[in-house]
């Protein structure tokens, strides 16, 4: 591993920590900035909604600026947002003000997660070696996962519930100062033309369809404004087909679907993410409501999940030069599976060491499996669309998150 890999690699994971971390430490401080900003349980929905929704809209949006401007001037920009958004969201005085603070903290996440991919693609041309730093950053976020309501219990134990979202700025700062090191040839691959008309309409597919599937679990499917939604996201996406079959410069280039790997691990990883969020979903339920957990009782309960994520994601990253990433990633699916399959065995008098059983067999066949899933997916495409397709990659993930909870 050369200088600007390493430069690369670290300025990417911190960025992907940032991303990872405020999709979970927000959680523990709902309640005190429920106190703080005299708001009601709907303002704190949105204080978490906002940014899932608009992270997961965007994504695609963000890969494709990358591959038209650059990904690590994109990159950079997505550092900055998101600096001034949780400087925003530190200093909020008012839930208004924070729920808006945390929608650009959305655009920002949109914009690193692909780019980030983006520049590891370039950084690691060889094919194993990339299988590997796709594994370590991956393992990046899922501690990040893991410590985020440690680190946020920590937080308000000592400082305010505002530092949550300060103690990114300095974070974003150092990523910044790394990326400035990182080698502009490595990104600057394939300029192409804006298509505005497909971000428009793809950016709004995705927001509707997002939205619907997170309220429609909460407020009901026969609602009537969860139907027009619905509606209108299907129209959207026809119509971004429509415009991106005519477009001289599509932002998603249809084409890539012909690929049998991409359109394959595009299906894989939509299931992949809506079993794992919706076997999550149930369990929290359960736990908290057919077996009477406390919140904190919960959270242990599931830290197997969470560990073994964390350890997968550290074994593919040292087996990926032994193994190639096809063969690593149906292992970690053959072993995720048969997790899943023990869980026909749990009944309602369930014994907690069977379910802890097979949260292991999950946890860690997902470590294995998410990386080398990446990893092969990036290697289908052609050099000139490293961020449209790991924004494809992500919003794939993020679609079956919210098809799977909503389904379960």
């Amino acid at each position: 591993m050369n200088k600007n890999q390493r430069i690369a690699l670290l300025a990417t994971s911190i960025s992907y920590v940032l991303v990872i971390l405020d999709t979970s430490i927000v959680n523990v401080a709902l309640e005190r900035i429920s106190r703080g900003l005299a708001t009601d349980m709907t303002g704190l929905q949105w204080i978490v909604t906002a940014y899932v929704v608009v992270f997961g809209s965007l994504v695609l949006s963000g890969g494709a600026l990358g591959d038209t401007y650059g990904a690590r001037k994109i990159y950079m920009i997505g550092l900055v947002l998101f600096a001034v958004a949780s400087l925003i969201s530190g200093c909020a005085p008012s839930i208004s003000v924070l729920i808006a603070g945390r929608i650009l903290q959305g655009i920002g996440a949109a914009l690193l997660v692909p780019c980030a991919l983006s520049l590891i693609t370039h950084a690691y041309p060889d094919n194993t070696a990339r299988a590997k730093a796709i594994a370590s950053w991956a393992s990046w976020g899922a501690a990040a996962q893991v410590l985020g309501p440690l680190v946020g219990g920590l937080l308000l134990a000592v400082f305010d519930w505002r530092s949550i979202f300060l103690v990114n700025v300095p974070i974003c700062l150092g990523g910044m100062w790394l990326t400035l090191k990182i080698d502009n040839q490595m990104s600057d691959h394939g300029r192409r033309r804006l298509d505005l008309p497909g971000q428009l309409s793809a950016a709004l597919a995705m927001i509707l369809l997002n939205a619907a599937l997170i309220e429609g679990v909460k407020s009901g499917w026969d609602n009537n404004w969860i139907r027009v939604a619905l509606a209108l996201s299907v129209l959207s996406a026809l119509s971004f087909v429509i415009i991106e079959r005519k477009s001289k410069s599509p932002m998603l280039p249809l084409f890539l679907f012909s690929h049998p790997v991409f359109s394959w691990i595009c299906l894989a990883g939509l299931s992949s993410a809506a079993a794992f969020s919706g076997m999550l979903f149930v369990l929290n339920i359960y736990f908290l409501q057919g077996a009477g957990y406390t919140p904190l009782q919960t959270g242990i309960a599931l830290l197997p999940l969470s560990l073994l994520v964390m350890a997968g994601n550290i074994a593919s990253a040292r087996l990926a030069d032994r193994i190639i990433p096809m063969s690593l990633m149906l292992v970690g699916a053959a072993v995720r599976l048969i997790g899943f399959a023990g869980f026909a065995l749990v009944t309602a008098d369930f014994f907690y060491t069977l379910i802890a059983m097979e949260l292991i067999l999950i946890g860690f066949g997902s470590g294995l499996l998410a990386p080398m899933m990446v990893s092969v997916f990036m290697s289908t495409v052609d050099k000139k669309y490293p961020g449209i397709a790991a924004g494809v990659s992500r919003a794939t993930g993020q679609l079956g998150s919210a098809i799977g909870v909503a389904i379960f």
